[in-house]
């Protein structure tokens, strides 16, 4: 049987597991990623290890196909032709232009897949981009395994931080029309402030992208920083970190779902340099869990381009950027707790987040054949993915390698047309999302310090029997 014939039986019984897999062949082709490397670098080099293998390798844990480096080095030591030793030391010694690099580009490329896909795309505001930032802390890693590869940490019983990424257009920027996230500033310090990072995202910003935020990027450097771009911004007014005047009166502009809207304007300062921005507020008909009654956002947007309730509800929408974090921790495998070195774990992330806008392409695939709607309200991340996993190994065992080759040669518009066939035999009905329902407000409990055990078959015994 050829290769093709069983590729195809595969894209019958499993597209998704195709539509993956020729996913990341068309993205991570090897010379691309070696170019990338090459191309940023200062230390590193590319000779016996090449960089395009180690993102091989980091791929097949971050989609959970391995379940630690050490098992998918031994699935590719053949391939690798070096020892685990030199692998990890060259993991440990990533340097995070390169790292930052590795998702810009092949974001980039994920981007010119998705443009070509007819109805992929979500319209937020014509005529520009919207990109969502928000901030992501590395989990701490496993003491054990920084005890035996980090010397400098076995003399201490703290949790060690291997560092701190920022993804925004990501510090994470995550583009609100494609579902990418489109850039990655890391930080190996585990303990920097987050705004010590904008600065260099300010060297990523384009003119007409909109930056949509919470509070805590809410500084005067950075939004007359995004001015001076020719951005704009949608973001929440922190109490303290700007100096600012009110011009005019406060106009009330009747309901939306969680209050009544507001709108005034306030002129801010910074140094000699003034910038007029719209304030909407949002007085809250039930406070938010942290007791607030009111929700300020400020926009240098004029009112032509979008009114008080647009500006609301674009940055209602922040909390996409939460889901996308929660699909690369539950979904996917972000944080590597053996990898105690920071280049390390943040090259680790970075390749989960490439994982992740592989997966968004095949989102987008599918929501172009199967419907926006159908596929963004009944979809199951989890069990999509799950089936993914699962039928990743036969597909390595029966699929010869040549069979994925031509999804490597194809340009964005040709793998665009190839995807959208396959998007278009997944039955969503084998991943139905189930959304939870209300909490229920739980029981009180016994102490359990007089009884330490109880009979599971005596408690349902007695609640048959009153």
């Amino acid at each position: 049987m050829l290769p093709t014939s069983v590729l195809d039986r595969f894209a019958e019984k499993c597209p998704a597991g195709v539509m993956i897999r020729a996913t990341l062949e068309n993205l991570l082709r090897p010379e691309r990623l070696d170019q990338i490397f090459n191309d940023v670098r200062t230390r590193q080099y590319n000779r016996t290890l090449l960089f395009s293998q180690m993102v091989a390798v980091m791929a097949g844990v971050a989609t959970r196909t391995h379940q630690s480096v050490h098992t998918a080095y031994l699935a590719a030591t053949e391939e690798l032709g070096v020892s685990s030793t030199a692998l990890y030391g060259k993991l440990n010694r990533v340097e995070p232009p390169v790292t930052g690099a590795l998702v810009r580009e092949t974001a980039a490329d994920a981007a010119g897949v998705i443009e070509a896909l007819p109805r992929a795309q979500r319209v937020i505001l014509k005529g520009m981009q919207v990109k969502i930032l928000d901030g992501n802390h590395l989990a701490a890693t496993e003491h054990r395994a920084t005890e035996h590869r980090v010397s400098e940490l076995r003399i201490t019983r703290e949790g060690p931080l291997p560092g701190q990424t920022l993804a925004g257009q990501t510090l994470a920027v995550l583009d609100a029309q494609t579902g990418l996230v489109s850039d990655l500033i890391p930080c190996e310090d585990g303990h920097a402030q987050e705004r010590s990072l904008l600065p260099e995202l300010l060297t990523h910003i384009t003119k007409n992208t909109v930056i949509v935020a919470d509070r805590n990027f809410c500084t005067s450097q950075f939004l007359f920083g995004l001015k001076d771009c020719g951005a704009a911004f949608i973001i929440r007014q922190h109490a303290s970190t700007l100096h600012w005047q009110q011009v005019g009166k406060q106009r009330r502009l009747g309901r939306v779902a969680s209050g009544i809207l507001y709108e005034q304007e306030l002129l801010l300062t910074y140094g000699e340099q003034t910038l007029t921005v719209r304030r909407i507020t949002i007085k809250r008909d039930k406070p938010t869990e942290s007791g607030e009654t009111e929700i300020h956002i400020l926009t240098n947007l004029p009112r032509s381009r979008a009114n008080a309730r647009k500006v609301a509800e674009i940055y209602r929408g922040r909390w996409t950027i939460e889901k996308a974090f929660q699909t690369l921790t539950d979904v996917l495998r972000c944080e590597v707790e053996t990898l105690g070195y920071p280049q390390a774990a943040l090259f680790s992330f970075a390749v989960a987040v490439v994982a992740y806008n592989t997966f968004a392409v095949v989102k987008a695939a599918m929501r172009s054949a199967l419907g926006v709607k159908a596929v963004d309200e009944e979809l199951s991340d989890y069990h999509l993915m799950h089936d993914v996993v699962i039928t990743q190994t036969g597909m390595d065992i029966a699929v010869e390698p040549e069979a994925w080759e031509r999804f490597q040669t194809m340009t964005p518009r040709q793998f665009a047309t190839e995807i959208l066939k396959l998007a278009g035999r997944v039955k969503l009905s084998r991943y139905p999302k189930k959304p939870r329902g209300p909490k229920k407000p739980q029981a009180r409990k016994k102490s359990g310090q007089r009884n330490h055990h109880i009979s599971t078959a005596r408690v349902l015994a007695a609640s048959r029997n009153p």
